[in-house]
């Protein structure tokens, strides 16, 4: 029923549908070995409820990161584990999948347990029956300085499933994934790629988008104003004119692909990461649909592609922010305008447009009709118009004088001419109040509250944005080029449980 669900779907209480998990959940050893090892009927420890969740992965569930917690569910965990491969040695219980298709080191990955995650991938058992249930081997040893082998097998797959490394990346409802990417070797790993194949590829992405961006530059500045497009090319001019008109949209095209490439891969992230996290995927989406419609608005012989040109200009330079994660000090200052634009300028400027159109509205409606083309005007200046009263224009026109008036540039003059002056003038003194008093003020003090707490954990958001730096580079090279530029080595790390040699793909700190 509901009560055994978890808490996010509304339920109080779930240890894995199981009595096996019930008993292992509530730390019960002893129950735990009375169901495994009962004469009349042993409970399978490869048995999964109805979302495809083991015993270990109930245990992982349960896990609060506290230190009594930790501890109690690690001791359990590594029970059930070597307890499995006695009774099953052909397989391993941490191999099952979920209904989600979830490993258990998955799952804590996802869900933010950090002791039950860093206890998994550190995982050493000195006893040789279960040596090979192992996840970190000693290499060598010399005094207090030694050398691990730690196994990547799910923490790095290299594009043939999701990793690990990509949960922790790029899934933004981890709230401490920044502690989880430090534990090691996952910190050490990072650093490998970086130094590997992603420091130099990064490099010679900044210098080819800003040749690409300088090109778009000189493109539209000299871009021809008289006649209709598509203009000829006659002129050396015209042609190297044209040479960057073709780089210029190869790279829209570019972005664009890429982009749904991942979409497609189901790698883009949510839409609360696009707009809370500030990702530069939508800008660059944007950047690039902006040029694919410039090139066609062209070809076609409208002059209005130089409107959406600009605009694609623009975002284009705003891009280069995307580079300035490479280094600690301009990524954490890239990080605060990505927070600002579209947290808290995106919510100020949602309320704002609400109470602007409310205002312009009332007060749109104070003031007089304007008389009609086929009426005589008594005054000497002719017929009265906007701001003396209003149109079908009036509206639109109204609105950029709020807008004027909110930042102080404004000159409301039409006061005297309305219905009713007075009710005119308290509602464009609430306007002022709500706005430019309230509104203006909150959204400094939100921004000033943003710069403070990306001060506090710069160190950390920068590490998360250069992580991901360092995948998004490595998920840009085709599968079989991503297992060339692979860290870490194959190894023989011991014998399985019938005596072949135990292979692994380890990483060596």
């Amino acid at each position: 029923g509901r009560f055994f669900q978890p808490r996010d779907e509304g339920g109080y209480f779930y240890f894995g549908e199981l009595p096996l998990s019930l008993a292992a959940c509530t730390n019960q050893p002893n129950m735990v070995h009375y169901l495994t090892e009962n004469a009349h009927k042993k409970a399978d420890l490869r048995r999964q409820d109805s979302r495809g969740n083991t015993v270990l992965h109930a245990l992982v569930h349960i896990a609060d990161n506290t230190r009594d917690n930790t501890r109690f569910l690690t001791k359990m965990y590594d029970l059930l584990l070597t307890k499995c491969a006695k009774l099953y040695p052909e397989g391993s219980l941490e191999d099952v999948l979920n209904n989600d298709g979830m490993s258990p080191l998955m799952m804590a990955a996802k869900l933010g347990k950090i002791g039950v995650f860093q206890h998994i991938i550190r995982r050493e058992i000195k006893n040789e029956e279960a040596r090979h249930l192992s996840r970190k081997f000693k290499d060598w040893a010399y005094g207090p300085v030694y050398s691990s082998l730690y196994d990547l097998s799910s923490l790095d797959t290299c594009g043939e499933e999701v990793s690990v490394l990509e949960i922790l990346v790029y899934n933004s409802r981890i709230e401490n994934r920044h502690e989880m990417l430090a534990v090691e070797p996952i910190n050490e790993l990072l650093r490998a790629k970086w130094q590997k194949f992603a420091a130099v590829t990064f490099y010679i992405s900044v210098v080819s988008y800003l040749l690409t961006m300088i090109i778009f530059t000189l493109v539209a500045y000299y871009h021809p104003s008289e006649g209709m497009p598509p203009y000829p090319y006659t002129t050396n001019t015209d042609y190297l004119r044209m040479v960057g008109e073709i780089v210029t949209l190869c790279s829209g095209v570019f972005f664009f692909l890429t982009n749904i490439k991942d979409l497609l891969l189901k790698k883009c992230p949510p839409v609360n990461s696009l707009f809370v996290n500030g990702s530069f995927q939508l800008l660059y989406f944007i950047y690039s649909l902006l040029v694919i419609v410039t090139a066609a608005l062209y070809l076609s012989g409208i002059e209005a592609y130089v409107a959406v040109m600009v605009f694609a200009l623009v975002l284009g330079w705003m891009n280069t922010l995307y580079f300035t994660r490479g280094l600690k000090l301009t990524g954490t200052y890239s990080i605060m305008i990505q927070k600002i634009l579209f947290k808290d300028l995106f919510r100020f400027l949602l309320v704002y447009l609400l109470f602007m159109i409310g205002y312009a509205s009332a007060l749109v409606s104070l003031l007089t009709v304007c008389p009609g083309p086929e009426e005589v005007c008594p005054e000497k200046g002719g017929c009265p118009t906007y701001p003396q009263c209003r149109d079908t224009n009036t509206f639109s026109k109204f609105l950029l004088d709020l807008f004027k008036l909110t930042i102080g540039m404004g000159d409301l003059d039409m006061v005297s001419r309305t219905q009713y002056p007075a009710v005119f003038l308290i509602l464009l003194v609430t306007y002022i109040i709500l706005t430019f008093v309230l509104l203006l003020n909150m959204l400094i003090a939100l921004m000033g509250e943003t710069v403070s707490q990306v001060s506090k954990e710069s160190k950390k958001i920068w590490k998360l944005q250069w992580a991901t730096t360092v995948l998004d580079i490595e998920r840009s090279f085709p599968v079989c080029l991503r297992k060339s530029f692979r860290s870490g080595e194959m190894v023989t790390v011991g014998k399985n449980w019938d005596g072949t040699p135990d292979c692994r793909w380890c990483f060596r700190v």
